[in-house]
C-alpha cells in the first residue's frame, strides 16, 4: 500500500528495490541505493524471508498496520546505524534506517522482525524448513515442501532432506506466530455485543490490526462455514478472542476438519458470553488449545515428528516448594501431583525446620516427576531456604509454589506458554482469586491480566534459572522474600509477564503469612470486582474434594 511517506522515500535519485517482489520473478543478488520492505504487519515483517546477497546502506521498513513503528538496536558486527527515523505512514508506519555501509538486507529484516516483540531469541527451535526459514547450501533444509524436494544427500546433514507432503487439518494452515498473535491485551469486561465473522474484513488474514479492533468484542460468532476462514479463525483463538458457533451443532464439518476437533470442541462448548467470568474461562480453554495446535512452536514439532527430525524440547521446570508447616504438606503435594501437559517436571522440596520421609513424598507424586529434598533448620533465614532449593533445581525454568494455595492442573504449562508468546523472563499470574478463611469467602479482585507487569503473584513467580543465578538468586532475607526478587529481575533489565490467574487461589488465613495485609483492605469494594459466599473457585482450577478448606 503506497502513502506519501513511502513515495517520498522511493522517489530519490538512484536505484531502489521494493521488498517482498511481486510478479517480477526471483530477487536477484546486489547493491541498492535504497531498499524497501513492505509487510501488512509485525507477523509478516516476522515471516519474511529476504534472499540472500541483497544489500544497501538505507532500509525501509513499512508496516501497514500496527500499534507501533519497528525501531531496533543494530547487531555490533554491522556497519554502524547513523540514523533511525520512524514516522506515520496511512494507517501504518515508515521507519528508516541509514547504515555506515551496504548491509545484508536479509539480516536486517529478520534482526528486525525478532526486535519488535520482547526478547526472541528461540529461532526456527532446531528445524530448517525450506520456503519457511533461510536454508541454503550452507545451512540446508531438514525439510522441504514436496514440490522443492530434491533427492540430493546433502554433505552437511549427511542425509536428504525430508519432502512435506501437502498436509491436511491444522498442519495445512502453516504456522501462526505467536508472538503476535496472542492473549495479550486480552480484556476480561467488556459491555459489547458479539460480532459476526461474516461482518469483519478478513482480506488480510489474521493480522493484530484485527485482534485489535475485536478485543472490545464480547466474541466473534461463526456465521458462516468457508473453511478459507480457517486461519483467521486459528489465529483469533491464539489471540484469546471468544468465539461462538452461530448454531448449537458447533461449526461445519469442513472447519471443524481443518481447525482439528480439540478447537473446534472448545469453540463450540455452551458460554454465556454476557457473564464475564464465563467469558474469560471459554477464551482460556480456547486459546490454550490454538496455542497448543497452530503456533510455531506447536507446527515445528509436528512437522519434525511426522518426518523423524529432531527439534528444541519444551524447557524443564522445576518445582520450589519451601515449607515450615509440617501439616500443610501432603495438600502442597497434591498441588504439584496434579500438574499435566508438562514434559520435564521435578519438585525440589525444601521443609524448613522439620524432617520429612522422602519415600512418603514420593509417594505422593506421579513417578514422571523428579523429586530432591533440601532441607534447612528453623533459624535458616527463608530467603536462603529458596536459595538453596533452586540452586539444587535443575530445570530450566524455576517456579516458586506456596504451600498453602490452590493450583489448578495447567498452572505450570499455562505459564509455559505465556513464556512462549511473551518472552518474558519472568511470568506469573497476579492474586487475582483470594479464599479468606477468617469470612469463608471467596474474592476476585480485578486485577489485570495478560500484559507486561511490575509484579506477580509470589507464588506464582516462574523464572529462567540463568536469570536467577546472575541475579543472585532469592536474597537473604525473612520476609519480603517474592518483592526482592521481582526488584532484582526488574534492575537487570528482564520483562515480567501477567497471564491469567483464573488456575490459582491465594489462601488468607488470620496470620502466619511472610506478606501481612489488613482484611479491610483486601475486601475493600474499590478493589473488590466479585465475592461469593464459600469456596468457589473458578471451574478452571479443578480441585479434589480433599483440598476444600
Amino acid at each position: 500500500m503506497s502513502t506519501p511517506a513511502v513515495e517520498k522515500f522511493l522517489d530519490q535519485p538512484g536505484t531502489s528495490l521494493v521488498l517482498p517482489a511481486v510478479g517480477n520473478g526471483p530477487v536477484e543478488p546486489g547493491r541498492h541505493d535504497r531498499v524497501l520492505v513492505s509487510c501488512a504487519d509485525r507477523g509478516a515483517l516476522r515471516a519474511l524471508v529476504v534472499p540472500a546477497g541483497v544489500r544497501t546502506a538505507v532500509v525501509g521498513l513499512h508496516l501497514e498496520g500496527g500499534p507501533v513503528p519497528v525501531t531496533m538496536l543494530a547487531k555490533p558486527a554491522w556497519p554502524a546505524l547513523q540514523g533511525i527515523h520512524a514516522r506515520a505512514a496511512g494507517d501504518g508506519w515508515l521507519t528508516v534506517l541509514r547504515f555506515e555501509r551496504p548491509v545484508e538486507v536479509a539480516e536486517v529484516v529478520a534482526e528486525a522482525g525478532r526486535q519488535s516483540v520482547w526478547g526472541d531469541t528461540v529461532g526456527n527451535r532446531g528445524l530448517w524448513v525450506g520456503g519457511v526459514d533461510a536454508v541454503s547450501e550452507k545451512v540446508p533444509a531438514d525439510v522441504l515442501p514436496g514440490g522443492m524436494a530434491a533427492m540430493v544427500v546433502s554433505e552437511i546433514t549427511g542425509r536428504t532432506p525430508a519432502a512435506s507432503s501437502s498436509p491436511v487439518g491444522p498442519l495445512s494452515l502453516g504456522p501462526l506466530d505467536e508472538r503476535v498473535l496472542n492473549p495479550i491485551g486480552f480484556v476480561a469486561a467488556t459491555a459489547s455485543d458479539v460480532v459476526s465473522l461474516s461482518s469483519l474484513d478478513l482480506r488480510d488474514g489474521p493480522t493484530e490490526g484485527l485482534v485489535a479492533s475485536l478485543r472490545g468484542a464480547a466474541g466473534v460468532r461463526i456465521d458462516r462455514s468457508d473453511a478459507g476462514d480457517a486461519r483467521v479463525l486459528a489465529g483469533l483463538a491464539m489471540a484469546g478472542v471468544p468465539l461462538v458457533p452461530d448454531v448449537t451443532g458447533g461449526l461445519s464439518p469442513a472447519l471443524a476438519g481443518i481447525l482439528g476437533s480439540a478447537v473446534a470442541d472448545a469453540i463450540a462448548a455452551p458460554v454465556d458470553l454476557a457473564d464475564a467470568l464465563a467469558r474469560e474461562e471459554h477464551s482460556l480453554v480456547l486459546r490454550r488449545v490454538a496455542l497448543d495446535t497452530f503456533s510455531t512452536r506447536a507446527w515445528r514439532a509436528a512437522v519434525a515428528s511426522s518426518v523423524g527430525v529432531r527439534v528444541a524440547a519444551p524447557p524443564a521446570t522445576s518445582v520450589v516448594l519451601a515449607t515450615r508447616r509440617a501439616d500443610m504438606l501432603d495438600f502442597a503435594l497434591r498441588q504439584v501431583a496434579k500438574q499435566r501437559g508438562v514434559e520435564a517436571l521435578e519438585l525440589v522440596l525444601a521443609p524448613h525446620g522439620f524432617s520429612v520421609d522422602e519415600g512418603q513424598v514420593r509417594a505422593a507424586l506421579p513417578t514422571t516427576v523428579a523429586l530432591t529434598v533440601v532441607a534447612r533448620a528453623e533459624e535458616t533465614p527463608f530467603g536462603d531456604v529458596l536459595a538453596a532449593a533452586a540452586s539444587a533445581a535443575s530445570g530450566d525454568v524455576v517456579l516458586k509454589m506456596d504451600d498453602d494455595d490452590w493450583y489448578g492442573a495447567d498452572v505450570v504449562v499455562d505459564l509455559l506458554r505465556a513464556r512462549d508468546y511473551s518472552g518474558a523472563e519472568m511470568v506469573g499470574m497476579p492474586a487475582e482469586m483470594h479464599y479468606v478463611a477468617e469470612r469463608d469467602l471467596t474474592v476476585k479482585r480485578g486485577h489485570p491480566s495478560e500484559g507486561y507487569a511490575r509484579f506477580v503473584a509470589g507464588g506464582t513467580m516462574m523464572v529462567d534459572r540463568g536469570l536467577l543465578r546472575e541475579v543472585g538468586s532469592f536474597r537473604s532475607v525473612r520476609k519480603f522474600v517474592d518483592a526482592q526478587l521481582i526488584a532484582a529481575v526488574t534492575a537487570a533489565g528482564a520483562a515480567i509477564y501477567r497471564t491469567h490467574g483464573l488456575g490459582y487461589v491465594l489462601r488468607r488465613n488470620a496470620s502466619g503469612h511472610t506478606w501481612e495485609v489488613d482484611l479491610d483492605y483486601l475486601l475493600d469494594p474499590v478493589r473488590v470486582e466479585r465475592t461469593w459466599e464459600g469456596f468457589r473457585p473458578s471451574r478452571l482450577l479443578e480441585h479434589d474434594p480433599a483440598e476444600r478448606p
